[in-house]
């Protein structure tokens, strides 16, 4: 008889760890159905056969259903490691994310909190397990500010790239980090784009010959330089050279080597050409002209940081602060490190990473659409920051944009100053059904009136809501749960270290001038 039993408890514990596994309401079902059954005993018997059915077969039943139920909740929460569940303390409640690496996008207009709510919280996270990362810090070093003071730890140092005053020297073109063909022709790519300031429109006819023969012009003075002068292959001697050198001199320079005369040969064969040759070089001259500059040329003279920031050799956290007073000179610098920066963190087994892009739409980087996406399979989260869905609309188009924000699984929507971008927000809650009512009255002197009840499909959060929200207030969308979110006020230090040179240093000057000395020197 105890065999039949133990059997039997063996079969109903493998039934209800199955309803449990495919069932979301398991417990609760379970539990009237055991409720019931209990019922079902006890009704029209002894009261003491009652507690004898319902302590034989009932209560074990159901402590088997509530281990069931706490071991698969616990196995939820404890298969992705901590360091990728965020979990923000809120004024209404607790926020959990059970796996950031999805990547988020914080989409709320100027005033709404996103950068004292959301992103400190999410610096707070990335701090608290070790996370490297790169930060966009569009408002001149405002997250800047907020960010040194947390990250202090020496394992993973704080590294500030500024074009103002000048802490850490990069230089996104330095050998190294382009080992063929390909990585040159992608980095001169995203650099002419943000300079000639390109967006979502695509060049056709003869300005697609154009901007390709520029594109073509660019990538083979980056791979000459490479191959020829590695020292001095940074962008600031890059516009050195372009500038001294006359058209004779250029076309001699890049045929050269059989690559360099390849990546131009747009360039080259055009050369019988007056107008054409005028055409591409002013293009590139003009181009390059928004980022001579001795503040810039100082930043990307030298190669004191390593951008691989998640190599377990030198992990690190680097800053690159924009100026909106600048912006024109300073984003397709930073279009161009930040690139660097992503293509060398796409690497296996590398330490966990962040890429936090503030006002992400004031730069454009190749292919932005697959990068969360590509980003998350390298063990990196993905924080996308903008004011305004629009404005990303604006730099890469509507479809790329809406595949950009796709790939972002956790969204955190602020503050609505625009209809469309209300109604952006509303598609993404469930359907619900709304009670309506409508009273028609008839036109004789019977006065009736006719009360017809019905319902109409309904977004859970209309559109509305969105432009009362306050700051600090944000509807989230997380692990396909949305929730109205309200965060504390925060108590923020903020500092910033000592710069290696003032904007205004002579050192500064110095160094444009030495770089042209030495462009002078190389083909004298």
């Amino acid at each position: 008889m105890l065999s039949v039993i133990l059997l039997f408890y063996v079969y109903a514990s493998g039934l209800i760890l199955l309803v449990h596994r495919y069932y979301h309401h398991a417990f609760v079902s379970l539990a009237l159905i055991f409720l019931y059954l209990g019922v079902l005993g006890c009704w029209g018997n002894s009261f003491q056969f009652g507690l004898f059915f319902c302590f034989k077969w009932i209560l074990p039943l159901y402590a088997i259903s509530m281990v069931c139920h706490a071991a698969l909740i616990e196995s939820d929460t404890t298969s992705m490691p901590k360091k990728y569940q965020a979990k923000f303390q809120l004024r209404n409640g607790v926020l959990n994310m059970k796996n950031i690496r999805r990547g988020v996008s914080i989409i709320g207009s100027a005033g709404s909190g996103k950068t004292e709510s959301v992103v400190f919280s999410f610096l707070k996270h990335f701090n608290k397990y070790g996370f490297c990362g790169v930060i966009h810090d569009y408002k001149h070093f405002e997250i800047t500010e907020m960010a040194y003071p947390l990250f202090q730890d020496p394992k993973v140092p704080f590294h500030i790239v500024s074009f103002d005053d000048i802490y850490k020297r990069v230089n996104p073109i330095a050998p190294r980090y382009m080992e063929d063909e390909e990585s040159v022709n992608e980095i001169s790519r995203v650099l002419l784009e943000n300079l000639l300031e390109q967006k979502e429109s695509v060049a056709s006819g003869s300005s697609k010959f154009f901007n390709d023969a520029v594109e073509g012009l660019l990538g083979g003075l980056i791979w000459r330089l490479k191959m020829a002068h590695p020292d001095y292959c940074t962008l600031p001697h890059l516009i050195a050279t372009y500038q001294y050198l006359d058209t004779e001199q250029l076309v001699s320079f890049l045929s050269s080597d059989f690559t360099s005369k390849a990546m131009a040969d747009a360039f080259i064969s055009g050369i019988d050409s007056d107008r054409q040759t005028a055409g591409v070089m002013s293009t590139l001259a003009n181009a390059l002209k928004k980022i001579s500059t001795p503040r810039i040329f100082m930043t990307l003279s030298a190669d004191e940081i390593p951008l691989d920031i998640n190599n377990p050799k030198h992990p690190s956290v680097i800053s690159v602060v924009n100026n909106p007073k600048f912006d024109i000179a300073y984003s397709p610098v930073i279009a161009t490190i930040v690139h660097t920066i992503t293509k060398q963190m796409s690497v296996r087994n590398r330490l966990s990473s962040f890429f936090l892009a503030e006002e992400a739409s004031t730069f454009r980087l190749l292919n932005m659409q697959r990068i969360p996406a590509t980003l998350r399979s390298y063990d990196i989260a993905t924080v996308y920051v903008l004011q305004d869905k629009i404005q990303n609309d604006l730099m890469y188009g509507d479809k790329a944009s809406k595949a950009i924000l796709s790939n972002l699984s956790y969204q955190f929507f602020g503050k609505a100053n625009d209809p469309d971008t209300a109604k952006y927000y509303e598609r993404f809650f469930e359907i619900i059904k709304q009670p309506t009512r409508s009273v028609s009255k008839s036109s004789n002197w019977n006065f009736d009136a006719r009360i017809t009840k019905g319902e109409k499909d309904v977004s859970k959060i209309r559109a509305d809501v969105f432009f009362r929200l306050k700051r600090g207030e944000f509807i989230a969308f997380a692990d396909g749960k949305d929730k109205r979110v309200k965060f504390e006020k925060p108590d923020i230090k903020r500092e910033l270290p000592k710069p290696v040179f003032a904007q205004n240093h002579p050192e500064i000057r110095a160094n444009f001038q030495r770089i042209h000395l030495e462009v002078r020197r190389l083909f004298s």
